[in-house]
């Protein structure tokens, strides 16, 4: 029997750090910044977990949520949500992503996960409480070498499964420990293991 594999935890920190495609520029003045020893360390381990951890929310998300808390325009939650795997390089800006931009995983039985968007998979919370999974997110069981058997590094989830530019994404990030999806296994999401904070 092969074991599934399991890609944990998802954290997504939403809306405080964003990788940009400066951030490297800022790698070697922060070695060399002449700042109180603490604040230089606190500040290096920020910007290695903003490499590291690269997450957000849609550009078309963020919209309509601004324009309904101001404006009054209301935002119909989705239905379903599609949660999908990207082979894009860990830490590339999401943002404008849908469901026909190239590098999403094909082949060998993939498929998005279709999860109803209600409080059976996403349980209800209060304050600045992180929003989890409440069961499994489990893709089909590939049979064959997912991403020519490179590591799978983003996953984005998304509003629709047309694979078409229809299809938006809503959320997206790295996994903390990117993973090869190899004929036989099934890849998952275990409960809990996907953390969504936006404060």
């Amino acid at each position: 029997m092969i074991e599934a594999v399991t890609f944990q935890p998802v954290e997504f920190k939403i809306a405080r750090w964003h990788l940009c495609d400066g951030a490297e520029l800022l790698r070697e003045p922060l070695r060399d910044a002449e700042l109180p020893r603490e604040t230089l360390r606190r500040l290096r381990r920020d910007f290695d977990r903003i490499l590291l951890m690269a997450s957000g929310k849609s550009a078309d998300l963020s919209a309509k949520i601004k324009n309904e808390v101001l404006g009054a325009t209301a935002y119909a939650a989705e239905s379903n949500t599609y949660w999908g795997l990207w082979t894009t390089t860990a830490g590339t800006d999401m943002d404008a992503y849908h469901g026909a931009t190239a590098g999403e995983v094909s082949g060998g039985s993939y498929d998005r996960v279709t999860k109803a968007n209600n409080t059976t998979n996403f349980a209800g919370i209060s304050g600045d409480a992180a929003k989890v999974n409440s069961n499994d997110i489990t893709w089909p069981t590939a049979s064959a070498n997912w991403n020519s058997s490179n590591t799978i590094p983003q996953l984005l989830v998304l509003n629709g499964n047309a694979k078409t530019s229809a299809d938006l994404g809503m959320l997206w990030g790295d996994f903390t420990v990117a993973k090869a999806v190899l004929s036989g296994d099934t890849a998952k999401i275990a409960t809990g293991d996907f953390s969504y904070t936006d404060e």
